[in-house]
């Protein structure tokens, strides 16, 4: 073993030894809010009742990061302190120890991604100072439940932020600069995606490809038709998050019934995954939209317009 690696494996077996029992349930949350599931609800409350714009930026970094992520531990193929150090280094973790490479940490990354993007475009002090604690915690919790030596969640971070910082100050402008022309950004989406996708097109990567395809597809539709506005009361809110959440529930598992109808040898494959996930992406960002207006759970952005610019509960 290196030193390099020595020298981590005893500082996470140090930090292991100073947890008490109700510290470990605490990392586990922080863990589970860096995790696929939290992401499912955190984007979707975002994105149907509060900020529709900041979240389609906040998932495109969620989406490329998650990206980069897999492409990236299949690149340098690391192993996980617990694997170099079974003896020492304990897995708090329920299943983690079936994880795969290590570097960089998927939940650090993601969890800048996401936030930091979220953080540069609300603007807020208190928003940011939250933001930055809480990306912070969650890459801690990777390293005291063992599945991640210090450098997989410090690499997550930068490269976390570095895909925040392309969110705020760099997408903003390519998508004014196709404002004028949906079809350019059409062709602009699918070229990018299928330009990712051989460069690495694997289950996994297909995962994200697919959901970012879809949603900016969705979104330049669902942008056709004047766009929903996420505002309105909080009853309202509430009924199109759980409306949208019990719809995407349908969607995924109606999906995925119809691909496991395929041959296992077509259903497992990368591009039909990718083709998948196109779907779920197509009906958050365009199908649900549609869907909240036409069952008059919400009004299109021209309607909001007329009305009188009142803060509304509940916004941030």
């Amino acid at each position: 073993m290196p030193d390099w690696m020595r020298w981590q494996i005893e500082w996470i077996v140090r930090l292991q030894e100073l947890q008490p029992p109700w510290a470990i349930v605490f990392w586990r949350l922080m863990s589970f809010l860096g995790e696929e599931q939290a992401f499912l609800l955190i984007l979707p409350t975002l994105l149907w009742g509060y900020r529709k714009r900041e979240a389609l930026y906040a998932a495109t970094g969620l989406l490329l990061g998650s990206y980069l992520t897999f492409a990236l531990k299949d690149l340098f193929a690391m192993p996980r302190p617990f694997q170099v150090a079974p003896d020492q280094v304990r897995v708090l973790l329920p299943g983690g120890e079936r994880l795969g490479y290590g570097l960089p940490s998927g939940h650090a990354l993601n969890a800048a991604a996401l936030w930091g993007t979220l953080a540069g475009m609300v603007g807020h002090p208190l928003f940011t100072i939250f933001a930055i604690g809480l990306v912070l915690f969650i890459g801690l919790s990777r390293i005291i439940l063992g599945v991640h030596f210090p450098h997989d969640v410090l690499a997550g971070w930068g490269i976390g932020t570095l895909v925040a910082l392309l969110m705020v100050y760099g997408a903003p402008r390519v998508v004014h600069r196709l404002a004028s022309s949906r079809r350019q950004g059409v062709l602009l989406a699918a070229g990018a995606v299928i330009f990712l996708f051989l460069a690495h097109g694997t289950r996994e990567t297909a995962v994200p490809l697919g959901a970012w395809l879809g949603m900016a597809w969705g979104a330049i539709g669902e942008s056709w038709r004047n766009g929903f506005h996420p505002g309105g009361p909080l009853w309202q809110r509430g009924l199109r998050l759980a409306f949208g959440l019990l719809t995407l529930g349908a969607v995924y598992g109606g999906l995925a019934a119809v691909f496991s109808l395929l041959p296992p040898f077509l259903s497992e494959e990368p591009a039909l995954r990718l083709l998948r996930y196109t779907g779920i992406g197509l009906w958050v960002t365009w199908g649900a939209p549609v869907a909240f207006l036409r069952l008059g759970l919400a009004r299109s952005d021209r309607a909001m317009e007329r009305l009188p610019a009142d803060p509304q509960p509940g916004d941030f």
